[in-house]
């Protein structure tokens, strides 16, 4: 491994613990503004009555397209975690 391999390998690995926060701090917003979205949905179904039909439920689409969001940006934070296993420069290959 070159010097210059190593040192982007060093960067990743002291840029973890910010994306990791980032992630959560997004995890956290959606979470929160799920349950708000859901409460107005509902509160809208219910003035109208209409709670059992699926179609008025569109929360579910906010619910689908900003999770599969989150999920992918876990998904990033995660494979760009620092692997502790391996140590370069160890003489282990």
């Amino acid at each position: 491994m070159t010097t210059h391999d190593q040192n982007l390998q060093s960067q990743a690995a002291a840029d973890y613990p910010h994306q990791r926060r980032v992630f959560q701090v997004h995890a956290q917003v959606f979470v929160a503004s799920i349950v708000l979205i859901f409460a107005v949905n509902l509160a809208l179904n219910l003035a109208t009555s209409s709670t059992g039909q699926w179609s008025t439920w569109w929360s579910i689409w906010a619910l689908l397209g900003w999770g599969l969001g989150v999920a992918v940006h876990g998904l990033v934070v995660w494979l760009a975690r620092p692997n502790s296993q391996h140590h370069e420069g160890d003489g282990a290959s």
